[in-house]
């Protein structure tokens, strides 16, 4: 089973090392074969994308690191892709168990395009070795089962309306059974859309200047939405709200639902979006 997205591979190919990779820009490129995307609700917006079970020719536009990427990324021990960052943005990285192959130290691994740098997932890998992520991030579910065991709607589409940005519209293609989005980002088809409610902390790039940006928290608790993949007899989805936990750096995030019990994935490319309180989802259908 490939260990982030539940879905059956080979014995090779399931131990594989995660890659990942900080991405930027309106037109972000490589996204879709990624296993799964944090996507970070900054401005700009911020995507890690971790590959795994595919690669990816050309990633990018790539972007500098930011503190919340050790704490995503630290259970998943990815080779890890950015360009730049503040001195101590990069000793948080470096402090997690990463591989770091960032633009200061591995140059010759990336490209430089017309929007900036781009990577493969290939170079990245051929630049040294790394562990396998956990045998499984998610639970999954077997076919005709529940999301979760209380209070399950089944929409057919949903809005992501995040402060100060723009409006995401994500419609359910039940033939496909995956999550697309229509506007507000990057066109994408996945599993598992999540919209996790987290706390954001202002951090300096630069002191003398006084710029900030937003980092996200991604250890402790919090609410979650969670939209999956078909139910039983029906044209939408699957979704539920719930809380979700990470005790610590080295613990995986675990999603409950309303009786707090553990929500059962659809195995496939997982989206999550790291995003404040005050996020609303509306959904429409089923």
């Amino acid at each position: 089973m490939a260990p982030l997205t539940g879905l059956s591979v080979t014995a090779a190919v399931a131990l594989r090392p995660a890659v990942a990779v900080a991405v930027a820009g309106s037109d972000p490129v490589g996204l879709s074969s990624a296993d799964l995307v944090f996507q970070e609700m900054t401005v700009p917006v911020r995507y890690l994308a971790v590959f795994q079970s595919d690669e990816a020719s050309t990633v990018g536009t790539v972007t500098s690191t930011n503190p919340s990427d050790g704490q995503t990324l630290s259970v998943l021990h990815p080779l890890t892709g950015y360009d730049g960052g503040t001195s101590s943005f990069i000793s948080v990285l470096d402090g997690t168990k990463i591989i770091d192959d960032g633009y200061a130290g591995h140059a010759s691994l990336y490209s430089a395009g017309s929007d900036g740098l781009t990577v493969s997932t290939a170079a990245l890998v051929a630049a040294g070795p790394s562990d396998a992520p956990p045998p499984a991030l998610f639970s999954y579910r077997l076919p005709g089962a529940p999301l979760a065991t209380v209070h399950e709607t089944h929409p057919t589409s949903v809005k992501v309306e995040v402060p100060g940005q723009s409006v995401e519209q994500w419609n359910f293609d039940a033939r496909a059974d995956r999550w697309v989005e229509m506007a507000g980002g990057p066109r994408m088809s996945v599993a598992n859309l999540v919209v996790q409610i987290v706390s954001f902390k202002t951090v300096y790039l630069s002191r003398k200047y006084g710029e900030t940006t937003q980092s996200a928290r991604v250890i402790g608790t919090g609410q979650v939405m969670v939209f999956s993949g078909t139910a039983p007899g029906g044209d939408g989805g699957t979704a539920a709200a719930g809380t979700w936990t990470k005790p610590g750096l080295a613990a995986v995030t675990n999603y409950f639902d309303a009786a707090h019990v553990p929500m059962d994935f659809v195995p496939g490319p997982t989206w999550i979006v790291l995003a404040p309180t005050g996020t609303r989802t509306s959904q429409a259908g089923g």
